[in-house]
């Protein structure tokens, strides 16, 4: 089993035992902010799962009618996911309306902590393997996780505020406050989400610097090639690589098209590069075609 799919499955169940636990002791305290933040948790859950389903299209070699393969699979997995958090953040802040005031006990702090040091853990291993592996839907997993858990800090800071409210009336709104807080920062969340795996879908170059040198170093580094300009094309957890090359002017016709082959065959099979499709342009001048 691939380290992606394993991060995946110990991320769902983990939000799947968050979730329930969050959900119940929502509804037992009658907790709206409680019960919000389970349902957040929940649907890190199902979107675990169209993660899982995602991740195994995205997978599938290139074919006939699709050469790039299906790396932007992942895209729509993270769009669909958006959109679904979207839906759940309306429906959190609309639910808050309907709950009364309580005063919880101080009891539920210890359910309210151990969710919240099982998503820190969560968190961190996502955040560790999504980078290593250079993966869009952990990498997208991470942002919406650390939703949820700004929400279950949240919810601790309301629940201790709700201990005074005998005290400041005041405060018996804050589980209200705390509901409409979380749906809002859902939202945020799926806007972020939506936005992002918009412009990946549609052919967004790669911006990071580290990326770029590494493929231009590695370029450099072959025998004939004068100057080169590269573009870095997002597909999922790989990249589609247009490069135009300023070669010596020397080599014959031969040596060019051997060359073009030589740099394909040694970029796609180099592990840390993450590039899987090339396209070459060769020109007389660079600079001239800029």
């Amino acid at each position: 089993m691939k380290l992606e799919l394993k991060v995946l499955i110990y991320s769902m169940i983990n939000n799947l035992i968050i979730a329930i636990t969050k959900i119940f002791g929502g509804l037992f305290y009658n907790l709206s902010s409680l019960f919000a933040d389970g349902l957040h948790t929940f649907c890190d859950f199902v979107t675990d799962i169209i993660c899982l389903i995602g991740t195994k299209i995205a997978k599938k070699r290139p074919t006939k009618y699709h050469p790039f393969g299906f790396g932007k699979v992942e895209y729509l997995t993270n769009l669909f996911i958006g959109i679904i958090l979207f839906a759940l953040g309306l429906y959190i802040i609309i639910h808050g309306f309907g709950k009364k005031a309580i005063i919880p006990p101080t009891s539920i702090l210890w359910l309210l902590l151990i969710a919240l040091v099982l998503k820190i853990i969560a968190i961190i291993i996502m955040h560790k393997i999504g980078n290593k592996i250079n993966s869009q839907i952990l990498i997208t997993s991470v942002s919406e996780s650390k939703a949820d858990l700004y929400s279950s800090i949240a919810v601790i800071v309301i629940t201790i505020l709700l201990q005074f409210s005998d005290k400041f009336p005041i405060l018996k709104h804050i589980d209200l406050i705390g509901s409409i807080l979380i749906g809002l920062l859902v939202l945020k969340t799926a806007f972020d989400i939506i936005k992002e795996n918009s412009l990946c879908l549609i052919g967004k170059v790669e911006e990071n610097k580290e990326e770029i040198k590494k493929v231009e170093d590695f370029i450099s580094d072959i025998n004939g090639v004068k100057d080169q300009e590269i573009k870095l094309i997002k597909y999922g957890s790989y990249y589609k690589l247009q490069l135009t090359l300023e070669l010596d002017s020397k080599l014959t016709l031969r040596q060019v098209t051997n060359l073009e082959r030589k740099i394909k065959k040694q970029v796609i099979r180099h592990r840390s590069l993450k590039i899987k499709h090339i396209t070459i342009y060769v020109t007389n001048n660079i600079e001239k075609e800029k």
